[in-house]
């Protein structure tokens, strides 16, 4: 099922230093760079209804990137530096490796805004069982609990806990937003 338009030319503008950052890194060259952008862009909404919602927006709009420029290369051989395809997947994969750590990030970052919403005896249960690294006995004697019951308690606070990362990442509530 095709992407809503809409959605898809958003999430492409918020893509756009990434997506211009990637074309410099592959042609050196600040005006055809710009040119290239342009140019995925027109493809971007050509192609809008044949995009797949889920799918990787930014890998997406790199692979139409890529192509453009080899085009290019081949058209015009003003790219004689990359003539190498090995260097164009080095510079594809390391933007494709800083998305996943920007993505870790981002999740950690919401998990943070959620813990501080926990209510303090719930906060105290996870410092104490993953931050302080205690098994379950442990934490269970020193908050005078049984076993089973922090067990319990442990299970009810990380579900909440990944819904609330959820819910942020959905609707784009991270730090700063």
């Amino acid at each position: 099922m095709g992407a809503d338009r809409d959605t898809l030319i958003r999430e492409f503008q918020r893509e756009r230093v990434r997506l211009i950052a990637y074309l410099r890194s592959l042609t050196g060259d600040a005006d055809l760079t710009e040119d290239l952008f342009q140019e995925v862009s027109v493809v971007v909404l050509q192609k809008a209804g044949e995009f797949v919602t889920g799918r990787d927006l930014q890998a997406w709009c790199r692979g139409i990137a890529r192509n453009l420029v080899l085009r290019e290369r081949e058209k015009a051989r003003r790219l004689r530096v990359f003539e190498d395809d090995r260097l164009v997947d080095l510079i594809d994969t390391a933007f494709a490796e800083n998305v996943e750590r920007e993505g870790i990030d981002s999740q950690r970052s919401m998990l943070r805004q959620c813990m501080d919403l926990l209510a303090a005896g719930s906060r105290e249960l996870v410092e104490l069982r993953y931050g302080s690294e205690l098994s379950l006995r442990q934490v269970a004697e020193r908050l005078h609990r049984t076993e089973a019951a922090v067990q319990v308690a442990l299970s009810r606070v990380r579900r909440w806990l990944f819904e609330c990362v959820q819910r942020r990442a959905h609707t784009g509530m991270e730090a700063g937003a």
